[in-house]
């Protein structure tokens, strides 16, 4: 579904924190108390499952904004400057490696 109307930064950023940052964050807090309270697990093996678990659903979820910033029309240059200013991206070849796949 194509939009005429130009997504905002705001809505940029809010979009990938509430998509992306917030529940990756979540993830991994939640995988690591569950581990090392619940279970009894070692921290630090704790911490290193809940890392790969939040990261896992980071690379499902940023793919998700990507496109769906595409497909906003939002321009390639200004989603990556967005993305790294606000901490979602650090790699400009995520933007194109999900462009190559959709082509």
């Amino acid at each position: 579904m194509m939009n005429n109307k130009e997504v905002s930064t705001r809505e940029l950023i809010t979009k990938g924190y509430l998509w992306v940052n917030i529940p990756s964050v979540a993830i991994i807090l939640v995988v690591w108390f569950s581990l090392s309270n619940v279970f009894n697990l070692n921290n630090l093996i704790s911490i290193f499952i809940g890392g790969a678990t939040g990261w896992v659903y980071w690379e499902f979820s940023i793919r998700k904004w990507i496109e769906w910033a595409l497909n906003n029309n939002v321009d390639q240059d200004r989603l990556f400057k967005i993305g790294k200013m606000s901490l979602l991206l650090w790699d400009r070849r995520k933007i194109d490696s999900i462009l190559n796949q959709n082509k």
